[in-house]
């Protein structure tokens, strides 16, 4: 009898963690019932986007923007929707998409969406609660549970979404996995609370959204409507555009040093006596490769065998893990290491990459204040820009011989003969500091934003 009743407490417990089947589709049809069955849902509110990837160290939350005034339309047939609000600058972009289409614009001005865009404003309506619940009663979706129920299904793209569904019929939480070139398969996860009527479709009054274990979105809601009309049609120039294609090319600095440009985020190629560093991997594999490749044909025969990079924000590492696959050892700050070393280790079975089928593990060289490579004819020096607003651990490139100073995003210039700012960049301002600290004695600056300049380009910048 005892061995009988710890059977049945064994299984009462394997219940409650796993959850039973259940049908989905009476879960489904009670949740619609009970919030409302909508063609399209308008909400409004105040709150917060946090900017992905961009925080001050590696291991702090991504920076947090005040929003008000946000106001987002969502039409779940089309499938549609429109993002609206007001930031601490005024107002910002309005955002839409239509099917597989999307584009931000201000006035007349249209910014064609690029394709991991567009791929998470698709995302986004999956995530409402409306749009859960439609997308699984859809698609198929299984469901178990107790008090609560898992309903999960995987979209006609495969993607895989999960929700949890309340006893009392309300959409909790809705979690996916997407791909990221810095987190891997990176969790998002929506969750949802204070359920409120609105004149007729109940919504949440708070939402949070979370991406790669960080707040990304917050919103308390005023004001939801059901089925507004989301009248819209695709521009012309949205319609017709396509990717550009990554380019790459290089410019001579000085005798084995090659600025690598062709986008918005540049790179420096070194040559030492027997093998070669490149400075900065940004933005994705699909640019590394083609910086690879541009190195390969400037100089053929030597190992590529390091890569500095700048800091861990995700424009400026994304492109990392190429490199770790090609076997160079990675150059960062300390206070990159640990998030490295995790990052490299992270799943990446949504989209594998060359590190992924390589199965490499990752070499990393973490440093403090300084580091110096050479080969006894050419020295690149690897200097901490110290107290630096941007990022804690933000790194830059010196080249004694050369008098050549590689950075990043502590300093853009401007356009040639605009006029310096009235309240200078405090990033800046510290990057000229920390030139000073150093005692270098720099002729040029290789922004990997931007273009070749010399230090009165940035002494003007500052009014120094």
């Amino acid at each position: 009898m005892h061995k009988q009743i710890v059977i049945a407490l064994a299984l009462m417990g394997a219940m409650s963690t796993h959850g039973i089947a259940k049908d989905a589709k009476a879960v489904l049809e009670a949740a619609i019932k009970n919030i409302g069955d909508v063609k399209s849902v308008q909400y409004s509110g105040s709150g917060a986007v946090f900017t992905l990837g961009q925080s001050v160290s590696a291991d702090s939350p991504w920076p947090r923007v005040e929003v008000k005034n946000f106001t987002r339309l969502v039409e779940y047939d089309k499938p549609a929707s429109r993002n609206e609000g007001v930031g601490p600058q005024g107002p910002v972009p309005t955002q839409f998409l239509v099917g597989d289409k999307a584009w931000g614009q201000v006035g007349p001005n249209v910014t064609p969406a690029a394709p991991a865009v567009v791929a998470d404003r698709q995302l986004q309506i999956w995530l409402t609660p409306h749009g859960f619940l439609k997308g699984a009663l859809a698609n198929k979706a299984s469901a178990k549970g107790g008090k609560v129920t898992t309903v999960s299904f995987l979209t006609p793209g495969k993607q895989r979404i999960v929700g949890t569904i309340s006893a009392d019929h309300l959409v909790e939480k809705v979690e996916s996995w997407i791909d990221n070139p810095v987190l891997g398969d990176m969790h998002v996860e929506t969750s949802y609370s204070d359920y409120r009527d609105f004149g007729g479709v109940r919504f949440p009054a708070k939402m949070v959204q979370k991406q790669g274990g960080f707040p990304v979105f917050e919103l308390t809601v005023t004001e939801a409507k059901a089925n507004v009309a989301l009248d819209i049609s695709v521009p012309e120039s949205v319609r017709q555009s396509t990717p550009p294609a990554v380019r790459v090319t290089s410019e001579k600095l000085a005798d084995g040093i090659w600025y690598l440009t062709g986008g918005s985020h540049h790179s420096v190629l070194v040559e030492f006596a027997d093998h070669l560093a490149v400075i900065e991997a940004p933005q994705s594999e699909e640019r590394s490769m083609a910086v690879m490749a541009e190195v390969k044909k400037l100089s053929p025969t030597k190992p590529l065998r390091y890569l500095v990079n700048t800091h861990h924000h995700f424009d400026h590492s994304g492109g990392l893990r190429t490199y770790v696959a090609e076997g160079a050892t990675i150059i960062t700050h300390r206070s990159n290491d640990a998030f490295y070393q995790k990052t490299f280790r992270a799943a990446r079975k949504l989209n594998p990459d060359n590190q992924a089928r390589a199965k490499k593990r990752a070499k990393i060289v973490a440093i403090d204040a300084k580091h110096v490579l050479s080969d006894g004819t050419r020295t690149v020096e690897v200097h901490h820009i110290q107290g630096n607003p941007h990022n804690s651990g933000i790194l830059m490139a010196w080249f004694p011989k050369e008098r050549l100073l590689a950075e990043v995003d502590v300093y853009t210039p401007l356009a040639p003969n605009a006029s310096p700012p009235a309240t200078p960049n405090p990033a800046t301002v510290n990057l000229y500091e920390n030139i000073q600290r150093l005692n270098l004695d720099v002729n040029q600056i290789a922004p990997l934003h931007g273009r070749v300049v010399a230090l009165a380009d940035l002494k003007k910048t500052i009014g120094r």
